[in-house]
């Protein structure tokens, strides 16, 4: 019996880790943001995009450094920040504030099929899909040219 009780466990885990990703979806909300791509290639895990997100620009002045922050669906359909602040608090999305732009690491990348990322990289305008579940949780759901 104590034989299996341990890969039971680690079955479990796994599972658990796996679902924690999709519950982002099931949970979440989806926003939709304007994107800027730059450096589309990896040598080790091949074609991404580098994205910056122009919008992500908080009206209050802060420091360089870590800040949480959530959004809004904006009056055009695209996500805008909806509240920032240097500590941490229940729904936030942990990022970087720096030059006057907000940057999440879950946002920062989207890897796409080997040999898209040039082509995205001319686009010059996209449109990134993202759930946020309402822990915090970031996921990139797609990658468009943007057809405004």
């Amino acid at each position: 019996m104590k034989s299996f009780l341990f890969p039971v466990l680690q079955s479990l885990f796994v599972a658990l880790i796996v679902m924690s990703f999709y519950a982002t979806s099931w949970f979440g909300e989806q926003f939709t943001l304007r994107a800027e791509p730059f450096d589309p290639f990896d040598p080790f895990y091949g074609e991404y995009v580098m994205l910056q997100y122009p919008d992500l620009k908080p009206t209050d002045s802060l420091q360089n450094g870590d800040v949480y922050f959530t959004l809004k669906e904006g009056n055009d359909g695209y996500a805008l920040i909806d509240r920032v602040d240097t500590s941490p608090f229940f729904g936030s999305i942990h990022g970087t504030y720096y030059d006057n732009r907000i940057t999440a690491p879950q946002l920062e990348q989207y890897y796409v099929e080997q040999g898209t990322g040039p082509s995205l990289e001319k686009a010059r305008d996209l449109v990134v899909t993202v759930d946020v579940a309402p822990w915090g949780t970031i996921r990139p759901v797609n990658l468009d040219v943007r057809q405004d």
